[in-house]
């Protein structure tokens, strides 16, 4: 188990969001055992659902954990105390001020925690993971439905044929266009935003492994944009260039964190630059990607 006290999370928090896309969903279990030795669960749980109701969501229950001053638990594995030590080593060999180190020796302990319990699959039944292996399924569907759906061919009142695998297909008369927009209205729409056919045919295309667009790792893509987002705010360059220097502290922060080993393909600093300029370079990186999840994670 790894702890960590509530208000430093809490100012830390903005610079969770602004650099790894992080969003209090991703310990909303971790937070919401804070609660317990305070607050009858039942009716804590009654008293979201009504907050819910009346369009707050289940966000609140992690607000209200926040106010504590209590510490919280993340389930890590029991190498994670050495992996401790070692960020800290290595903050220290690169951050001089007081205040920035004890901001990166926090943040990114916090963040290897959170990788850390998501990896060895700690949390692999609870809701927030449902949702986001259901994200992975679904997004490509709902992009290829708005895309159909806004081809200029479907008129007023055009029908549409359905089936489910070898199924003989049925017509709907979609009459008024009524099943077009009750999919528009109660799935694309709420889930995709407001989008182009162009946005969802080019998103699309990062669904398509034949096309070498779709990492074949997406979480380590996601650790290793997230923390160079935010070692280049203590290791800064000119331009916003991807120096060896930054890759450098992100490559043993990626061994200390057991991301990349020996072997791997990553384990060269030319290799993980060019990775970082990639990332950084396409319209939807990784981090892009981990919103969306968790914004589709928060319909629910």
């Amino acid at each position: 188990m790894a702890s960590f006290p509530i208000p430093e999370l809490k100012k830390y928090l903005p610079t969770l969001q602004v650099c790894y896309g992080f969003d209090t969903i991703e310990i909303a279990e971790e937070l919401t055992a804070c609660l317990k030795p305070f607050v009858d669960e039942r009716k804590l749980y009654e008293f979201v659902d009504r907050q819910r109701a009346v369009g707050r969501g289940i966000s609140f229950l992690w607000e209200y954990a926040l106010l504590t001053y209590k510490d919280f638990e993340i389930c890590t594995d029991e190498d994670f105390g050495n992996q401790k030590v070692l960020i800290h080593k290595l903050c220290n060999q690169y951050i001089q001020d007081e205040n920035r180190l004890h901001e990166a020796k926090f943040i990114l302990v916090f963040m290897a925690a959170i990788f850390n319990r998501n990896i060895i699959g700690a949390h692999d039944d609870d809701i927030i993971s449902r949702w986001r292996k259901s994200w992975n399924i679904m997004h490509p569907d709902l992009l290829s439905l708005f895309i159909a759906l806004s081809q200029p061919k479907h008129e007023h009142d055009t029908s549409m044929r359905i089936g489910f695998k070898g199924d003989t297909l049925h017509t709907l008369a979609n009459k008024d266009e009524w099943f077009s927009n009750f999919l528009n209205n109660n799935f694309i729409k709420p889930i995709l935003g407001d989008i182009t056919v162009e946005e969802a045919e080019e998103e699309l295309k990062a669904y398509s492994d034949d096309k070498g667009r779709r990492p074949r790792n997406p979480y380590l893509n996601y650790i290793i944009n997230g923390t160079y987002n935010y070692i280049a705010r203590f290791i800064m360059s000119d331009e916003g260039k991807v120096t060896v220097e930054q890759c450098r502290f992100l490559l043993e922060y990626l061994k200390i964190i057991g991301q990349v080993k020996k072997n791997d393909p990553l384990n060269d600093l030319n290799t993980l630059q060019s990775t970082v300029r990639s990332f950084l370079a396409y319209r939807h990186t990784p981090i892009d990607w981990h919103i969306k999840e968790t914004k589709f994670s928060l319909l629910g």
